[in-house]
């Protein structure tokens, strides 16, 4: 009841008032406009009389000027004109016309040139038909403000009717809605705005009464999505046991090797030693870098790898990992081909250098004697970083599966290519790590592109120092 109570004024001082007083202040201006107006316009046509019955007499005028007078005073008539009279500087004075004794005006103007002292002529107007059409314009803006003041009063009237009262009975009823009860919607009839607000609220009341009966089979959805959800951690836990029993196998491999040639270590030539020694280091390394690739699959799924975004060129980015992987594209007779290197990024430079490795990596191991373009392209506000091969292309079916684990499209490489199929794998979650996406375009036979986007370094940091390079160990296990 108080809110309602300072509503009401409230909304009079800031929407009716203003109104009000610019309205009135309008009258009043445009009242004291047209009485000055007035004024002037009787004034400038006595001035104007005057000085043409000034130059009509001269100077030195030896006939009588009555004719001229009376004549001026004939003219006048519609200007109220009531006397006119020539004073001459030998104390002769001609007029026409009667003098008022009230309610004139007498205007006097001196006749220049007629010797010293100079002639001088006055005429006497009445002034009252004047007066009268400026008091009737302030009586029409009197009744115009009176008009408007009637019309603050009645918008007070609607507002509290229309807007006040409608208002206090919907904040009755939602009051009644927050404490759980039924609220009691009023059927009076109101304006259209606030009758579509009483149907939205008899609809809220129907909602909250069907929301206490449907209680019941709220608790029971509630129980369906708890099946679902376990259902879920159950599917999780099989394909992390698939993931699981895919490790072993390819741990096994390489361990059964190593039984293999220990067995053969004691027998044979020095010769056949070293070169079982030789296979047994292959067999470690095999094993480190699957294991290496493991835990850093698991230390990206488990978040503890901490973002540092800072701003970095392309050239940096690029010379990262060079060295490694030209010796990968000589091993495999690649051509590498870098192109870009003017670019200015910005993000993690170690992140984004470990992605950049682990997609080009995957791009020289499928373009054997081929060749493989590392390129970076501006994109509007962010950088493409891309890796191009003329590879044998990946079909679009198999688009999506090459980023999980342990997929590769080309079975029994593995020995040729020395990886598992982990780095696209490691490469999307690095992605994720860096806010951005690894993006796909191949064709079967016509290669394949992937990229990644990083913003523009902001032009402030453009003179910052080059983060010093480092090199993950686990980036040998594509």
């Amino acid at each position: 009841m108080e809110s309602r109570q300072r509503l009401l004024p409230r909304l009079f001082i800031d929407v009716v008032l203003p109104s009000t007083i610019a309205a009135l202040a309008l009258v009043l201006a445009l009242c004291v406009q047209q009485t000055h107006t007035m004024s002037e316009r009787a004034e400038t046509a006595i001035a104007l009389r005057l000085e043409r019955l000034a130059g009509e007499l001269g100077n030195g005028i030896t006939n009588s000027p009555q004719a001229v007078l009376d004549r001026a005073l004939h003219d006048g008539e519609a200007d109220q004109l009531r006397r006119v009279e020539l004073h001459r500087p030998d104390g002769s004075l001609f007029g026409s016309g009667a003098a008022m004794s009230q309610g004139g005006t007498i205007y006097r103007s001196e006749m220049h040139g007629s010797g010293d002292p100079p002639s001088w002529l006055s005429m006497q107007v009445d002034t009252r038909p004047l007066r009268m059409a400026q008091g009737l314009v302030w009586l029409l803006g009197c009744l115009c403000a009176g008009g408007i003041l009637v019309l603050a009063w009645l918008a007070r009237v609607t507002l509290r009717h229309h807007v006040v009262d409608p208002l206090a009975r919907v904040q009755d009823a939602l009051h009644e809605m927050v404490n759980a009860r039924p609220p009691a919607i009023d059927a009076e009839p109101t304006g259209p705005e606030f009758n579509d607000i009483r149907l939205t609220l008899q609809r809220l009341s129907e909602l909250l009464e069907e929301q206490r009966r449907d209680w019941s089979t709220m608790q029971h959805d509630n129980a369906v999505e708890a099946l679902d959800r376990l259902r879920q951690s159950q599917a999780a836990t099989r394909s992390k046991s698939q993931f699981i029993a895919l490790v072993s196998h390819h741990f096994r491999q390489p361990l059964q090797a190593l039984e293999l040639f220990a067995a053969g270590v004691d027998s044979g030539s020095e010769e056949e030693r070293q070169s079982l020694f030789q296979q047994m280091r292959t067999s470690i390394a095999a094993m480190t870098r699957l294991l290496g690739a493991l835990l850093e699959i698991s230390r990206l799924d488990a978040g503890v790898i901490a973002v540092k975004p800072t701003g970095f060129s392309a050239a940096e980015l690029f010379m990262r990992d060079r060295t490694s992987l030209n010796d990968q594209a000589a091993e495999h007779h690649v051509t590498l081909v870098w192109r870009g290197s003017h670019h200015q990024l910005h993000g993690d430079a170690d992140v984004a250098a470990s992605l950049l490795y682990q997609l080009a990596s995957n791009a020289i191991a499928n373009a054997p004697e081929g060749r493989v373009l590392i390129a970076a392209r501006r994109r509007g506000q962010a950088v493409r970083i891309e890796v191009r091969d003329n590879g044998p292309g990946i079909a679009v079916i198999h688009q999506q599966r090459i980023f999980e684990e342990f997929v590769q499209l080309q079975a029994g490489e593995i020995e040729r290519r020395g990886g598992y199929g982990l780095g696209l794998a490691i490469a999307e979650r690095l992605a994720r790590l860096l806010g951005t996406r690894i993006g796909l375009r191949s064709e079967p036979g016509r290669g394949s592109t992937f990229w990644f986007e990083l913003p523009r370094m902001p032009v402030m940091e453009r003179n910052s120092t080059p983060r010093k390079q480092t090199s993950p160990a686990w980036r040998q296990a594509g």
